[in-house]
């Protein structure tokens, strides 16, 4: 290897270090920051109702507007194939999320303005946040049934894995990404691209999930808005492997066979064993070759979709969160 690419090397990995650090402390210090200033604007109103009713009805417009936009972002990305719209509309869906940084009984207070965004939700039944419960139900079992000073202390520790993970690999998958378009490679299979064929999107999903553990065991004022926002992040991490998904078959158009050869033998996502891998993927081979293969990716997941969230609502019965 010569001193320029040892160079390149070095850098690439200092970068991602950095970006892996810097994001991580973002994560957990940025909104205490955000809420401490947006308490100026939004101050606390439990004990004002005439203000707390003139400010609910001031922002509902705009609550109900952001909702409808992020929604249209998201199937405005797929129709037209920009994948990165509706990335970025999924994104927004989980955003507000940050507003459980904000210690205080009114939800709307500091940080809190975010859940503005949930506001059609959580005005016709805040329970439909929780409509997502199937992935966190080893923690509610966890939090039930076990002391709850092991229980806070192995979930936020697992939490801040998941958050620092996640912010790792993505920050290795743009950092390869971007080393691998500097060399003019058309298909990067190096580095993290050796193991997963989308560590970008990857890291989104286990750090939003960290968040999401955080978030189910962060102490809260009495009284305050403590709804697990779980389908918020389901509905988002469901739209990200759609368009990852699609992507793929992109992938295939553009490079054939070469491609074709490198998924056989990279993980989609996680590393799964192969036979769970197709099995999770049956639901495509239901539809013929004839039909879009957009219509085929979005009907598959608005079916997997519904069975979780049928599934999260026996759970929310049988095991209630709270």
């Amino acid at each position: 290897m010569d001193r320029s690419a040892v160079i390149k090397l070095t850098l690439s990995v200092f970068l991602s270090i950095a970006l892996t650090v810097s994001l991580f402390y973002l994560t957990l210090e940025l909104p205490h920051l955000l809420d401490k200033y947006l308490h100026k604007y939004f101050p606390d109103l439990f004990w004002e109702p005439e203000l707390r009713k003139m400010l609910l009805n001031s922002v509902r417009p705009l609550g109900y507007t952001m909702l409808i936009i992020i929604i249209i972002l998201i199937i405005i990305g797929y129709i037209f194939d920009r994948g990165i719209i509706s990335v970025a509309g999924s994104i927004a869906l989980y955003i507000p999320t940050f507003g459980y940084f904000a210690f205080a009984m009114f939800f709307l207070a500091g940080i809190g303005i975010l859940r503005v965004i949930w506001l059609p939700f959580i005005e016709y039944s805040p329970k439909i946040l929780e409509l997502g419960n199937v992935v966190i139900m080893p923690y509610i079992i966890l939090r039930k049934y076990c002391y709850w000073r092991i229980s806070y202390e192995i979930s936020t520790s697992t939490a801040i894995i998941f958050i620092f993970l996640g912010l790792f690999i993505f920050s290795m998958g743009v950092t390869t990404w971007l080393y691998g378009k500097f060399k003019g490679c058309k298909i990067i299979d190096f580095w993290i691209y050796r193991y997963i064929r989308h560590p970008q999107y990857l890291g989104y999903i286990l750090w939003s999930y960290g968040l999401l553990v955080l978030i189910y065991f962060m102490p809260h004022v009495r009284g305050a808005f403590i709804t697990l926002p779980s389908y918020p992040w389901l509905i988002s991490a469901l739209t990200i492997i759609g368009v990852a998904l699609y992507e793929e078959e992109k992938m295939r158009r553009v490079y054939g066979e070469e491609y074709i050869i490198y998924s056989r033998k990279t993980s989609f996502m996680l590393p799964l064993p192969r036979r769970i891998a197709e099995l999770l993927k049956m639901p495509l081979c239901f539809f013929d070759e004839k039909h879009d293969i957009k219509v085929r990716i979005v009907i598959v997941l608005v079916f997997y979709l519904i069975i979780l969230t049928i599934i999260s609502y026996v759970i929310n019965i049988l095991l209630p969160p709270y």
